[in-house]
């Protein structure tokens, strides 16, 4: 088992501000009940401004949650399971060391209702080439 976390920044990113702090939310609950570790928003670090822009505006919006305690094994494997049910999720994770890992969900919502729903079964919508 790899050593215990000491502090890693999480960097969560959305399509919006807002979008990325809700999925910045949900993976927070889902590392709480990890055992041993505790998880928190990191204080906000302002934008620097950039010359000729209308304000401090971040391309990509994050919100940054901080993790102590518990096993990286652990959760690296509960934010590679959250990231990869939905397309739109994208982590950063931000090691003690200075190493970073990133992950980003491979999974549409669309594909997994029609996995949910028996996608398999012959339906009209499977086109030319689809396995069954």
């Amino acid at each position: 088992m790899t050593g215990e976390i000491a502090s890693m920044r999480i960097q969560v990113s959305g399509a919006d501000p807002r979008h990325a702090e809700l999925e910045a939310r949900e993976l927070r609950d889902v590392l709480r009940r990890l055992d041993d570790t505790a998880v928190r928003f990191a204080p906000s670090e302002a934008a620097p401004d950039v010359e000729g822009s209308k304000g401090p505006a971040l391309l990509t919006p994050e919100v940054v949650l901080v993790l102590t305690g518990g096993s990286f094994t652990l959760a690296g494997t509960a934010i590679k399971a959250w990231v990869a049910v939905r397309k739109s999720r994208k982590v950063r994770v931000l090691h003690p060391d200075g190493t970073v890992t990133e992950f980003q969900g491979g999974v549409s919502g669309r594909e997994i209702r029609k996995l949910r729903d028996g996608g398999s079964n012959g339906s009209a919508d499977a086109g030319p080439g689809a396995v069954r």
